[in-house]
């Protein structure tokens, strides 16, 4: 890996941006591709690349990156970035600090319930400082065990400002896309104040499933003198699109059991199982008593539920074994939407499937 010209971190505000991801599951991918989609509204020259392609893209001659990686395993990166990380270690042994052009930020994605919490940013840091790189904005780590967004939103929102600090953008498009943007807001807050000034979800308006404690009464009252709104976080965007599945097809044949309707509902309907063993039941909830401090970051509860294993198919339960949980929606709340979205019953329980949006990023594993 040959050394760029060394020079000053504060020399020069660079031309092009690199958004570079490492994922194992998607959810990183899919925030690098959102902000990169972003950069290139507000006039920055934007580029998108997995880390693995380091010499597809010329990684050595990036002088300004922004790195969305995650952890996999215990503490390890995700496969696609393997062959970046051995021309990393490499670059990191020599003497001549081979990546003093490069100035970056970092948003590290993690789980506090595995050891080695963000592992990979924290790495990736570490040995990009050693090789003489510049950190232009403080590293975000985002912990998904207690949702990822708490730290994602915030990072990406000071993002911008420092990011205009160190690379070039095109003031007229930028200004161009902050206008459009600015309308679309006055037209969605006039839209949403006419559209659902009158929303409540009663029994007058659901199904005879609605109890009076789920009513919802929107005032909108604080919102006559509003022109736009600021400060509100950027919509996601999209990484998946809707798409109906004929009943008739060979798609909607092969869905595997229970995803034309929950499991749950179809033990609860009367509705034959092939293996009688694998039908789900209810159970009963007996206790809960919550173990970690009321100023605990993580919540940890000890939960009771009372199997009925005496009376059911599956036979006794022994310390160890696992189960899945069914928590359905309420029944009155589904209805109540799905009237106000003038979703059709009909049309509730179609199938679906969910398919990419743009050909240039996967589904996230968890939606695939």
């Amino acid at each position: 890996m040959a050394a760029a010209p060394n020079s000053s971190a504060a020399d020069f505000a660079d031309s092009q941006v690199a958004f570079l991801y490492a994922s194992q599951t998607g959810n990183a991918e899919s925030i690098s591709y959102s902000m990169y989609e972003e950069a290139a509204k507000r006039g920055f020259n934007a580029k998108w690349h997995v880390l693995d392609d380091h010499e597809k893209f010329g990684f050595n001659e990036v002088r300004t990156a922004v790195f969305v990686v995650s952890t996999t395993g215990d503490g390890d990166p995700p496969d696609n970035s393997a062959r970046f990380w051995r021309v990393l270690r490499k670059a990191t042994r020599g003497k001549d600090r081979a990546y003093s052009h490069l100035r970056y930020a970092i948003l590290g994605l993690g789980d506090t319930n595995y050891s080695n919490f963000c592992n990979t940013a924290q790495r990736l840091d570490k040995q990009l400082l050693e090789a003489g790189a510049t950190a232009f904005y403080p590293k975000g780590l985002a912990d998904d065990g207690t949702g990822l967004e708490e730290v994602v939103e915030s990072w990406i929102e000071g993002l911008w400002p420092a990011l205009a600090r160190v690379a070039q953008c095109a003031p007229s498009l930028a200004a161009e896309t902050e206008a459009v943007v600015s309308s679309e807001i006055e037209a969605e807050a006039d839209a949403v104040s006419t559209g659902l000034k009158g929303l409540a979800l009663n029994s007058s308006t659901s199904t005879s499933n609605t109890s009076a404690h789920q009513l919802l009464v929107l005032n909108f009252q604080v919102m006559e003198s509003l022109k736009a709104i600021s400060g509100a976080p950027r919509v996601p965007s999209a990484v998946c699109k809707i798409a109906p599945v004929d009943s008739s097809s060979e798609s909607s044949a092969s869905l595997a059991e229970g995803l034309a309707c929950p499991p749950w509902h179809a033990s609860l309907t009367g509705e034959d199982w092939d293996d009688v063993s694998l039908a789900p039941f209810l159970a009963t909830l007996q206790s809960t008593a919550q173990l970690t401090s009321p100023e605990a970051l993580k919540r940890t509860l000890l939960v009771e539920i009372s199997l009925s294993a005496a009376d059911h198919v599956h036979g006794s339960w022994q310390a160890g074994d696992s189960f899945n949980i069914y928590a359905p929606n309420d029944e009155g709340l589904v209805a109540g939407l799905l009237e106000r979205l003038a979703v059709s019953p009909d049309e509730a329980r179609r199938p679906v499937s969910l398919r990419k949006r743009d050909a240039a990023i996967e589904l996230p594993t968890h939606l695939a």
